[in-house]
C-alpha cells in the first residue's frame, strides 16, 4: 500500500459529548447548548461483517436520535441533552474513496438554535423551556416533520410542502402562534432546512448501505485506507473555529467506531507487507511484537491524526466473521491494532459488543 495521500472533508461527524457548553453567536444574550463529540461510524463491506444488518441496526439507533438531534440549551429546568453529531463511511476495495455521510452536525444545531435566539433574544430559561417543548414536543413542528426518517424508504420533501405543514403546526401551539409572521418564517425556515438536509443525507447513506458495496470477487478489505480516510476528518475538526467555555478553548473530539474483523488486505498488498494484519497476528512472537509490528504499519503509510484534536477508536468484531483467525491469536491481533492507532496518535483504543455501543 503507497503512502496514502490526504483529502480534505468539509463535513463534520457523534453520538458521544461533553459536558461543556457551546455560545452560539448573537447580539443579544445567547442561548448555549452543550458541546458533543463528534463520531465517525465505519463498517466494513467485505464480507467479513453483515454490513447490511449492521446498516439496519446502525440506522434504527440514528433515526432515533433525530426526534430531537440539536440537544437542549443549557438551563436550569431543562434535563441535559447533548446535540447529535455523527457521519458514516465504509472499509472498501480502496477506502480512501469511499464517500462520508454526515447525517448530522455540530453546525445543524447552532443554526437551529440562533433561529431562536434570533427570534426570541435575552429568553429568560422559564422561556427557553417553553419553546424547546413546543417545537420539539410530539405534536410540535419538529415532531411532525421528523417522522420520515422512520420510514422504511426515505423521500426528501419538498421545501413548500414541508413549511406549510410547519407553519400550520407553530399556529396550533399555545406559544408560538403568538409570535409575528415574520417570526414563524425564520422558524419554519431553520426547521425546514435542517429536515431537508438531514433527510438527504439519510437517504445516501440508505441507498449506499442498504446493498451489498463489495463484489463477491473483490478484495475489500482496505482498513488502513479507512483509517487514514478518518485522519481527514479529523484535520477539518482541527480546523474549524474552536468552541469556548469560560472564554477557554475547547478541543476537538472525535470517536471513530468501526465494525470489522480488522483483517487488512488491500489490492497488491504482498504477505509480508507491514499491513498483512493477519499474517502478523498468526505469527508474532510475542505480544509486544505485534504492537511494534502496528506501530511500524501505521508509519509506513504515514497515517497521523492531528494532535490538537482528542482521538479515540473502537473495534467492533475483531478477529471474527465468516474466516476468523484462531481465537488464541486474537490478542496479538489487537496488540497490532492497538499498536497501529497509538502511533497513528489515537489517544484511547477499546473494543464494544456493538456499534450502538460504541461511542457511548
Amino acid at each position: 500500500m503507497p503512502l496514502l495521500r490526504r483529502l480534505s472533508i468539509l463535513a463534520l461527524t457523534g453520538l458521544g459529548a461533553t459536558l461543556f457548553a457551546v455560545v452560539v453567536p448573537s447580539t443579544a444574550k445567547a442561548v448555549t447548548i452543550p458541546i458533543s463529540e463528534s463520531n465517525l461510524f465505519i463498517l466494513d463491506v467485505s464480507g467479513s461483517t453483515n454490513s447490511v444488518e449492521l446498516w439496519k441496526n446502525l440506522k434504527l439507533s440514528v433515526t432515533s436520535k433525530l426526534s430531537q438531534p440539536f440537544g437542549n440549551p443549557v438551563t436550569k429546568s431543562l434535563p441535559l441533552k447533548y446535540p447529535v453529531d455523527v457521519s458514516i463511511t465504509s472499509v472498501s476495495q480502496n477506502s480512501q474513496n469511499s464517500p462520508i455521510f454526515s447525517i448530522v452536525n455540530k453546525s445543524d444545531a447552532k443554526q437551529i438554535w440562533g433561529a431562536v435566539e434570533q427570534v426570541f433574544p435575552k429568553s429568560t430559561d422559564a422561556r427557553l423551556e417553553r419553546i424547546t417543548n413546543e417545537i420539539f414536543g410530539d405534536n410540535g413542528p419538529w415532531a411532525g416533520q421528523a417522522k420520515i426518517f422512520t420510514r422504511s424508504k426515505i423521500v426528501v420533501p419538498s421545501a413548500a410542502v414541508c413549511k406549510k405543514s410547519t407553519l400550520s403546526s407553530i399556529n396550533k401551539g399555545s406559544f408560538l402562534r403568538n409570535t409575528d409572521e415574520s417570526n414563524k418564517l425564520v422558524l419554519s425556515n431553520a426547521i425546514c432546512d435542517k429536515i431537508i438536509s438531514i433527510s438527504k443525507n439519510l437517504k445516501q447513506a440508505d441507498d449506499y448501505f442498504s446493498k451489498p458495496v463489495c463484489d463477491k470477487s473483490a478484495v475489500c478489505s482496505d482498513i488502513a485506507g479507512a483509517v487514514y480516510r478518518s485522519t481527514n476528518l479529523a484535520a477539518d475538526l482541527a480546523s474549524q473555529k474552536r468552541d469556548r467555555v469560560n472564554n477557554k478553548e475547547v478541543p476537538p473530539k472525535l470517536c471513530i467506531a468501526i465494525a470489522s474483523d480488522m483483517l487488512n488486505e488491500s489490492p497488491g498488498m504482498t504477505q509480508t507487507s507491514k499491513l498483512n494484519s493477519k499474517r502478523i497476528a498468526m505469527t508474532a512472537t510475542s505480544l509486544a511484537d505485534a504492537k511494534s509490528a502496528g506501530v511500524a504499519a501505521a508509519k509506513s503509510v504515514g497515517i497521523s491524526f492531528p494532535s490538537n484534536v482528542a482521538v479515540r477508536a473502537v473495534m467492533v468484531g475483531i478477529g471474527s466473521g465468516p474466516n476468523p483467525i484462531a481465537l488464541e491469536r486474537n490478542s496479538y491481533l489487537l496488540s497490532y491494532w492497538e499498536g497501529f492507532w497509538t502511533a497513528s496518535g489515537v489517544k484511547e483504543t477499546n473494543q464494544a459488543q456493538s456499534l450502538n455501543q460504541a461511542c457511548s
